[in-house]
């Protein structure tokens, strides 16, 4: 049994003989080995899929089992500080469901092909956690099956569900993409794997069968919540307009940037002027069930932003229209928002050359609105994070997300108080001695700091230093949020570590264990941030190097910086200044492109080309013909994160334009260099031509060239047909059908190699700025330098990109 303390407890610690934190909102935790959760289940399901492997199934429960018992230690604390247990057993005595919500932005979690992990898997809640959670609440709670539910509003179900459909060749609903499986089909996020599980620890005697409500979800059938009292439902709650009345606008107290809101019925209860419409929806316990990571758009994604964004529906808030709604562009996920073109996909210039964009209260408006105007309905909220493994670097499905094995699970009632505990926790690898001293010397406004790289001048050379930062200097959300009513900024820490078998506490908010009456710091190892926010979360480290650019290389690189994004002129970029809100444009971009996906014939290939040509393209007025330059902001912030990346290269290069200067091995490139390889990548996702990217603009222009009019010779997958490329010719026909999706990794290996032997060349051409038709000094092949903004960044075949 692990060793309890009293709230009250003293300890020794680094700031002396203190009492642990017991004030404020409870937040109780788990520390697990991470080792021993669900890391290696992608593969194991993989060889349960593809196999039949029992004994693989069997490793996956185990590791469910271990999950299971350890968060008790984490729900059972928070059960014994809040008694949750009893509102959540009052509630469902009115007919409500105990409906748990992931984070599932993406679901593509079981590849449909290989059936192991997919392009989603790190990003998502993992669905053995939602599996041990529910095991948890039917188990040590008494709760049936049938008084749970699963829902969602993911931004990328019916996408996938087109997707899927289309290689299955058989309808795949946004339901079955919950569940990741369909009959015989595999792909999706997994929960039919947790209906197995937990009709696997099932008693026999118990009548509740987890396994009830599969078919529905294959079916795509929707039973109200009050009406499915004999099975355990998945709802896509981003489905309010294919059913009469299946969402409900309801009033945003205090609104700053709704007034009022769309959402699904399923979440906030029917009508209550309407008896019937009461008793088909009677509400829900919410279980929100986030998965910790670094945000794109704002700091962290965690309990506020998992229903802050999570909730909205995107029939409602999806820009531009789309046939498969996905992005949920008329969220303001910035202060200022542009005025969007729907036919042209592009941002409305007034008639003085402006872009014309309204001022709203941002993505803590957003957010903070939503969850406003849930808990005015008198929605019940339990917050549990996955922090298990904790995600770096990215939040998109972009393959670029790093693992952080943290080996946390927490559990509040109160998102505020976990949110900024969470990003404590993360921004923080000074221990608090030192930091409380640091803080008194330099006025920091909070003690939570990590060490950060800067830049130094260091002779021809930027080179890196160390010192303190922190994003939460700069961060406002938990305040607002605070003083919006959602919550409190105050907290204490209980629980249990079982790799140590001790106590969990806080000690003026910092995450520590009990030890023998010693509070031990728990600090992260590891620097947190996400490349697209680099500039707000390590902005000591990014104009520390803007500095020094300048007065090495005669840039005004500072004050770009600040011009663009300083809009207080008070020296400081927060997280509410994010420019002129290149985040609306680039959403409707993203989501007109990811239509294509499903509807064109080579849908994959075109949005790849087409969503970063009319990114790229309007970042330089002088690329396109309506003197655009809304991404210019995007593209600062990728270049500062280009910098910072190539100073940490292992080898050291030359910079390309100064002399003397050089970068890797903590030494900075010169900003031009950084610009010229930016765009480089771009064209060709290399800087050199033995290494070209089939992703990048020129690889999609090459793939779409040789599928559509070279019977894909070079594309071809030769793992399904050999190819002699010594003997292929421009015209040669084969008889196999062309795989869309699919391109040989050598593909354009072949092609030079092809044109050096004298093959015809493909008949397209890729216009780039002048300049960069070449890589290393060699001409690559269709692709020409214009200075004409109306071809920058655009390809020619049949057809016009």
């Amino acid at each position: 049994m692990p060793k309890e303390y009293s709230k009250l407890s003293i300890v020794n610690s680094p700031i002396g003989t203190k009492n642990v934190d017991c004030n404020g909102s409870a937040i109780s935790g788990v520390r697990i080995d991470p080792s021993k959760a669900y890391g290696e289940i992608p593969n194991l399901l993989q060889k349960f899929i593809n196999e039949k492997d029992n004994t693989a199934w069997n490793n996956i429960t185990s590791k469910i089992d271990y999950i299971y018992y350890n968060l008790d230690y984490a729900l059972s604390g928070l059960n014994k500080e809040t008694s949750f247990e009893d509102t959540v057993k009052s509630e469902l005595s009115l007919g409500k469901k105990l409906l748990f919500k992931p984070n599932l932005v993406f679901p593509a979690n079981i590849d449909e092909k290989t059936h192991s992990r997919a392009i989603g898997t790190p990003i998502l809640t993992e669905w053995a956690l939602i599996a041990a959670l529910m095991r948890w609440f039917h188990d040590k709670l008494k709760i049936s099956y049938y008084e749970m539910a699963l829902a969602e509003a993911s931004t990328g179900t019916f996408l996938l569900s087109a997707i899927y459909s289309k290689s299955s060749g058989k309808n795949i609903t946004t339901e079955a993409v919950f569940e990741g499986r369909s009959g015989d089909f595999y792909g999706g996020w997994g929960f039919y794997f947790v209906r197995k599980y937990l009709s696997e620890r099932h008693k026999a005697s118990h009548k509740d069968d987890p396994m009830k409500g599969y078919e529905d979800s294959i079916r795509g059938q929707f039973i109200p919540p009050g009406k499915a009292s004999d099975r355990l439902m998945v709802y896509d709650l981003n489905k309010i307009q294919d059913v009469i009345n299946k969402g409900r606008t309801i009033p945003v107290p205090d609104g700053a940037t709704f007034k009022e809101i769309t959402l699904s019925k399923v979440i906030i209860g029917g009508d209550p002027n309407d008896k019937d419409d009461l008793e088909d929806y009677p509400g829900c316990i919410l279980i929100n069930i986030p998965k910790l990571k670094m945000h794109a758009q704002d700091l962290i994604t965690n309990a506020i932003k998992n229903l802050g964004i999570g909730l909205y529906p995107s029939q409602k808030y999806d820009f531009p229209h789309t046939v498969y709604p996905n992005l949920k562009g008329k969220l303001p996920h910035s202060p200022w928002v542009f005025e969007m073109d729907p036919n042209t996909h592009l941002p409305i210039i007034d008639e003085n050359g402006n872009y014309t964009a309204t001022k709203t209260a941002g993505f803590s408006g957003t957010q903070s609105d939503v969850i406003k105007a849930v808990q005015n309905e008198n929605v019940f909220l339990l917050h549990v994070t996955d922090t298990i493994n904790m995600i770096n670097i990215s939040h998109d499905p972009d393959e670029r997300s790093v693992t952080v094995k943290e080996g946390y699970v927490f559990a509040s009632l109160d998102c505020v108080a976990l949110d900024l505990f969470c990003a404590r926790y993360c921004f923080k690898t000074l221990p608090m001695l030192q930091a409380s001293k640091l803080k008194v010397k330099y006025r920091w406004p909070t003690e939570f700091v990590h060490h950060v790289p800067v830049a130094i001048n260091h002779g021809r050379n930027i080179s890196t230093a160390t010192w303190f930062d922190s994003p939460l200097f700069r961060y406002n959300l938990y305040r607002y949020a605070e003083e919006r009513g959602i919550g409190q900024r105050e907290y204490y820490i209980l629980g249990y570590d079982s790799t140590t078998d001790c106590p969990l506490a806080s000690l003026n908010g910092h995450l520590g264990r009990i030890d023998n009456g010693n509070f031990l710091e728990l600090i992260t190892k590891t620097l947190y941030y996400n490349p697209k926010t680099i500039l707000h979360d390590l902005q000591l480290t990014i104009l520390s190097y803007a500095k020094n650019c300048d007065t090495l290389t005669g840039t005004s690189l500072y004050k770009e910086f600040m011009d663009y994004f300083d809009e207080n002129k008070d020296g400081i970029i927060d997280y509410d200044e994010k420019g002129r809100g290149f985040e609306t444009a680039i959403f409707g971009i993203l989501s007109y492109t990811n239509d294509i996906i499903s509807i064109d014939e080579y849908g994959p290939i075109k949005k790849s080309f087409l969503s970063t040509s009319m990114v790229i393209r309007n970042s330089n007025k002088n690329w396109n013909s309506q003197g655009h330059d809304f991404s210019k902001e995007a593209f600062l912030i990728g270049y500062a994160a280009t910098a910072y990346k190539l100073s940490q290269l292992d080898t050291v290069y030359p910079d390309i334009f100064i002399k003397g200067m050089m970068y890797g091995r903590g030494m900075w490139p010169s900003w031009q260099t950084v610009t010229y390889m930016n765009t480089n990548d771009t064209i060709y996702g290399s800087q050199f031509i033995n290494n070209i990217s089939l992703s990048s603009l020129y690889g999609s222009a090459f793939q779409y060239a040789d599928k559509t009019l070279n019977s894909g010779i070079y594309t071809k997958n030769t793992n399904s047909t050999a190819l002699n490329s010594d003997t292929i010719q421009y015209g040669d026909k084969i008889p196999e059908p062309v795989d869309q999706n699919v391109s040989a990794a050598d593909s354009i290996k072949k092609y030079f190699e092809a044109l050096s032997k004298g093959a015809v060349p493909l008949k397209f051409t890729l216009y780039v700025p002048k300049g960069f038709e070449k890589l290393k000094g060699i001409k690559i092949p269709n692709v020409e330098g214009t200075d004409d903004p109306e071809k920058i960044f655009t390809a020619h075949f049949h057809q016009i990109w």
